[in-house]
């Protein structure tokens, strides 16, 4: 189960963060609770395929930039997506990413806003665009589909507000060190080791809102605790 931000008392060190995120919980259910819960079931996935068009997209491309209109939802079949906004001083700050079985744009769709983020093309990737008049068609002839799509909007403002929470942390230490575990919660693998975090060090600084010195520095700090192992585009949590 994963724990609530309440469990991490404010004096705490990454030391005592870490003993109540790793030691006590399953390294696997780290590394696929929140692709899993994030994802779409297959029988939402099948309907949305028989009503969406699949779209391809390269590294690098932009799929939809924040403040645009949509009329569609985005169901990533394939590859990876960026999702990251851009600060009043030009400096881009990562969210999160987009996996396979991942839907987004649910906000737009149904409250008619403008689209919240910059989506970007991580890896060459296909998107699945479904219609809003076919999406709220398909809503109101199948409930199951519905519930679906509500506890996905639930996970997203779960995670709107960790990511919130971890901005105000009141060291760079405890903001990076939240980072690390948040990221760990949608975008990890599990290793004999601890749990592999898919991140490079500039996206990480980005997602913790700091330069990426300070963010190294940081880091060197936490791998020479033994808490982590740093990588080629990859960080370590490492199990006690």
């Amino acid at each position: 189960m994963r724990p609530t931000r309440s469990c991490r008392p404010m004096n705490s060190t990454p030391v005592a963060l870490r003993g109540a995120t790793l030691k006590n919980m399953d390294v696997m259910a780290l590394s696929k609770s929140w692709a899993e819960n994030s994802a779409l079931t297959p029988s939402t996935t099948a309907a949305l395929m028989r009503i969406g068009v699949i779209r391809s997209w390269q590294t690098g491309q932009a799929v939809v930039s924040r403040g645009q209109s949509i009329s569609f939802a985005l169901l990533v079949v394939k590859g990876r997506m960026r999702v990251s906004v851009t600060t009043i001083d030009g400096e881009e700050q990562l969210l999160r990413w987009m996996l396979p079985g991942e839907i987004s744009g649910l906000s737009s769709v149904f409250a008619g806003t403008t689209y919240p983020a910059d989506l970007v093309a991580a890896l060459p990737s296909q998107v699945l665009q479904v219609d809003r008049a076919k999406l709220l068609e398909l809503i109101s002839q199948d409930a199951s589909v519905a519930v679906d799509l509500l506890r996905i909007l639930g996970f997203r403002i779960n995670q709107l507000f960790d990511t919130l929470a971890d901005q105000v942390m009141p060291t760079l230490e405890k903001r990076v060190w939240a980072t690390l575990e948040r990221i760990a919660r949608y975008n990890s693998v599990q290793v004999p080791e601890g749990v592999q975090l898919r991140v490079s060090q500039a996206d990480l600084a980005q997602a913790a809102m700091a330069s990426r010195q300070r963010v190294n520095q940081q880091l060197r700090r936490f791998q020479e605790k033994g808490l982590i192992r740093l990588g080629y585009r990859n960080i370590v949590l490492l199990r006690n």
